[in-house]
């Protein structure tokens, strides 16, 4: 039996065409947006956002001349290369191991800057067809959802982002220094009778003194901090902040009188105003039914134990076009 397979060309000729065709289809579509830009469409955007927030927690950022260089381009902002927001001990080399710790006195030289020193030094621009254009941008530093404050200005930079437009955030959770605070064990402060600690500080002040206690030796039921004060004269709750971290839980805010135990920690924050000049204060911090080991002065001194205090905050990058 013979067969006929002479319209067997016209199918395989019509399928093959067709894949041909969606084969073509697909590659017109598609290989476009391989080779097309990256400074075009909201990917690129959002690829800026990260970028910059990157750059900022984790680079120190870089300042060079003809003869010298460092990561500590907040002491020489006339030669800024870049702009790194993160804490660095090593200047002399480009990099941290301490990233997504923010340096405050960077914060602070960073808020002296103007919008286009920003911009350049971040990188926060394209060129488009041989045009310069700047992106819109806001870098916001919160803590407890409100604008971190330094020196009583907040730290935020760039615009207000607009309302009708697509804006690309990204956001990174950092420890920001905030001041300076020293610490001491309940049983390392020196006192003038076995219920009040005292404590030296030497003005003059520019950050607000913050001392931090741990470790109380309680010796009765309801154990409390009463009060403060300086020079014998008790401190009004206006001048000071107080918390208080209980275990291992975050500080939160606390009213004086305080209630206390012996795993608690409390934080007290003293006005930099209430150390005026340059001569020494004498902090005289009260408790209830906590007792301290009674020594005749010099006190504890206050610089003795301080450092960096660093509170966990938000980075908040915005982009738009």
């Amino acid at each position: 039996m013979m067969s006929d397979d002479g319209g067997q060309i016209g199918i395989d000729f019509l399928l093959g065409i067709s894949i041909f065709m969606l084969t073509l289809a697909f590659m017109v579509q598609f290989i476009p947006g391989l080779f097309a830009s990256s400074s075009s469409g909201g990917s690129s955007l959002s690829s800026v956002a990260y970028r910059t927030a990157s750059i900022l927690v984790e680079d120190p950022g870089w300042w060079s001349n003809n003869t010298h260089n460092g990561t500590n381009w907040e002491n020489h902002t006339e030669n800024i290369r870049r702009l790194g927001l993160a804490r660095d001990t090593t200047t002399s080399t480009r990099l941290t191991d301490e990233v997504n710790f923010l340096a405050r006195l960077k914060i602070l030289s960073m808020m002296e800057l103007d919008r286009e020193e920003i911009t350049t030094r971040l990188g926060l621009y394209d060129n488009v067809s041989g045009a310069h254009v700047e992106y819109g941008y806001n870098i916001t530093i919160t803590e407890n959802s409100a604008p971190l404050l330094l020196n009583g200005t907040r730290a935020t930079f760039g615009e207000t982002p607009p309302v009708a437009a697509d804006i690309y955030k990204v956001t990174r959770v950092v420890l920001v220094e905030t001041g300076s605070v020293a610490c001491f064990d309940a049983d390392e402060l020196t006192a003038s009778s076995s219920n009040i600690a005292k404590i030296n500080v030497s003005g003059l002040q520019s950050d607000n003194v913050t001392i931090q206690i741990t470790d109380f030796n309680v010796t009765g039921t309801s154990p409390e901090f009463k009060n403060a004060t300086l020079d014998g004269v008790n401190i009004t709750s206006s001048n000071y902040a107080a918390y208080k971290r209980t275990n291992t839980s975050e500080f939160v805010d606390a009213t004086v009188p305080i209630s206390l135990n012996s795993t608690d920690t409390l934080r007290l924050s003293f006005n930099y105003t209430l150390f005026p000049a340059p001569t020494t204060y004498t902090l005289g911090l009260e408790f209830v039914n906590i007792s301290f080991t009674p020594v005749p002065p010099p006190y504890t001194n206050y610089s003795e134990n301080v450092e960096p205090l660093y509170e966990p905050a938000r980075l908040t990058v915005e982009v738009w076009r």
